[in-house]
């Protein structure tokens, strides 16, 4: 039996529709992908760090920078298409995609990710979540949740699950619901399918890629990760960004490291 081997793939490309040229916006002095690469070749796990991205732009900055990078097409639909791609080229039987606006992504919830994955290597996709912040989480549309089981096991996600807020709060966690992460794992041989199935009632009518997976009855394993940070899809979120990078003590030690 081939042994697990794990590699990180990070997707991206300048055309984002609500903030074009994200990937090299620079935050710390440097790029915000290369913020991501050098969390993730901190995970121990991974077999290698690549950037998978469409974009000459953003090959040149991680070639400058020491990394590795694949080129790929730029008709790509999704960012799991672009993963895919990227990983035909790499030896690899399972692999963890790290979207390149993770910025906050800390190393030791990577590692928790690459250990369920190898401890379980049959199960089909993983995908990281995090605890509920604040009620209004609950209706925000640009926060995807989930409700897990008692297993861990996704059942289902949605942008507004505001109908629950008489029903939850702080003080009872939230219960089963989660804040989806942009961490998904994926075993090889799903990740080629997964292209090839049918888009579903729910993923088309919330845009949220996971319910595709949910609803071809294929198991995704939710992963704990110990907070939820943000990553940034719009302008709007850099200074939240730069406020965790500024206050919060794990974040301050994670990037003294990587700029030293």
């Amino acid at each position: 039996m081939n042994p697990v081997r794990i590699a990180a793939i990070i997707p991206a490309r300048m055309a984002s529709s609500r903030f074009p040229g994200k990937p090299l916006l620079e935050i710390r002095g440097l790029p915000m992908v290369e913020h991501v690469r050098r969390r993730a070749l901190r995970c121990r796990g991974f077999s290698e760090v690549v950037v998978a991205t469409c974009d000459q732009e953003i090959a040149d900055v991680i070639q400058r920078q020491g990394g590795r990078w694949i080129l790929t097409s730029p008709t790509h639909a999704a960012a799991s298409d672009r993963v895919c791609e990227a990983m035909q080229q790499l030896d690899c039987t399972h692999v963890v995609n790290v979207q390149g606006d993770e910025l906050l992504v800390l190393p030791a919830d990577l590692e928790k990710m690459v250990a369920a994955m190898a401890q379980e290597p049959s199960v089909a996709a993983w995908n990281a979540v995090a605890p509920i912040i604040g009620i209004q989480e609950l209706s925000d549309p640009s926060v995807v949740k989930c409700v897990l089981s008692t297993s861990g096991r996704i059942l289902c996600c949605s942008r507004d699950f505001s109908h629950l807020n008489l029903k939850l709060s702080a003080q009872t966690g939230f219960g089963p619901l989660r804040r989806i992460l942009g961490i998904l794992g994926y075993r090889r041989d799903f990740l080629q399918r997964y292209g090839m199935l049918a888009r579903t009632p729910l993923e088309r009518m919330e845009a949220i890629d996971q319910s595709r997976i949910i609803e071809h009855d294929v198991l995704l394993q939710g992963i704990e990760f110990q907070k939820g940070y943000p990553g940034i899809n719009e302008p709007r979120e850099v200074s939240l960004i730069e406020q965790y990078l500024a206050e919060d003590p794990l974040q301050q030690s994670m990037l003294h490291e990587i700029l030293a």
